[in-house]
């Protein structure tokens, strides 16, 4: 049995909310709403949400790559260390890697904690295409969970939101009791250096104590900042800037321009807290 034929026992129809079974070439469920599976491993599970329109479309394939590649380099490397610290070593059951593109956090995790079995959920087809790929624990499934998480209540573990938006109320739902939320968010001065320049989208303030206080009846395990400074080349900043939401509102071409006029490395901050919740 394959991890994603093992995740039917949570997941659940992102139209009714009813329970998905395997049918033939995808899912079910109980109201007959039917979805696919893709031959490259992933179930794509996006559907219309009534009042809230289309569902995103994710990531570009260039933002992947781009994000890939900054990865490779290390540059994310003490963020998923303190991820992994938020995690306990006894920790059992379902993680869930929530808006996780292409698995890399998820799979790290998994390494790391053998007792536990994962899902990545993405708006991104092209993310969970790579992420089915990620680890043998590890299931993807194409879903905008910024309009709502398809699995069932109280069935997962551990819980992942890194640098991804989403209802706190989604996230309560899904835990189990005991289960852990880990949340990495921005700092209002993460990536200054290229926000100023570049006239970039900015992180308001006050966003981790936000989020620290988003699940009320969770305990605040931790709030642990990490903070560097990366030394980027041209390239590198370029993907630093196009491996996010950045990438829908400036041109590769002009960013680049702007970029050779500065004398490299250009020195970035990295800026996050990484939010640790648990429920009683």
């Amino acid at each position: 049995m394959t991890t994603l034929d093992a995740a039917f026992d949570l997941l659940q129809c992102p139209s009714c909310g009813e329970p998905l079974a395997p049918a033939d070439g995808g899912a079910e469920c109980g109201n007959r709403h039917r979805f696919d599976r893709a031959r490259q491993g992933y179930l794509s599970l996006r559907a219309a949400h009534k009042g809230k329109g289309a569902p995103a479309t994710g990531d570009t394939p260039d933002m992947l790559e781009a994000r890939e590649r900054f990865q490779a380099d290390g540059f994310h490397d003490t963020v998923a260390a303190a991820v992994l610290d938020a995690v306990p070593e006894s920790a059992s059951g379902w993680l869930a890697d929530l808006g996780g593109g292409t698995g890399w956090y998820a799979a790290r995790v998994l390494d790391a904690r053998p007792t536990l079995r994962g899902i990545v959920l993405d708006a991104s087809a092209a993310a969970v295409r790579i992420a089915a790929r990620a680890h043998a624990r590890l299931a993807a499934v194409s879903a905008d969970v910024w309009t709502g998480i398809p699995l069932r209540d109280a069935s997962v573990a551990v819980a992942l939101r890194i640098f991804s938006p989403g209802a706190a109320a989604e996230v309560r739902r899904i835990l189990a009791p005991g289960g852990r939320a880990v949340l990495v968010v921005p700092h209002g001065d993460h990536q200054r250096e290229l926000q100023h320049g570049l006239k970039l989208m900015r992180v308001p303030a006050g966003k981790a104590e936000e989020v620290a206080a988003s699940i009320p009846d969770a305990r605040l395990v931790s709030a642990r900042e990490v903070r560097a400074r990366l030394p980027l080349s041209i390239e590198q900043a370029l993907d630093a800037v196009f491996m996010g939401p950045n990438a829908f509102h400036q041109e590769r071409s002009t960013v680049r321009a702007a970029l050779e006029e500065w004398v490299a490395p250009i020195n970035v901050t990295l800026a996050v807290t990484v939010v640790t919740l648990e429920l009683p």
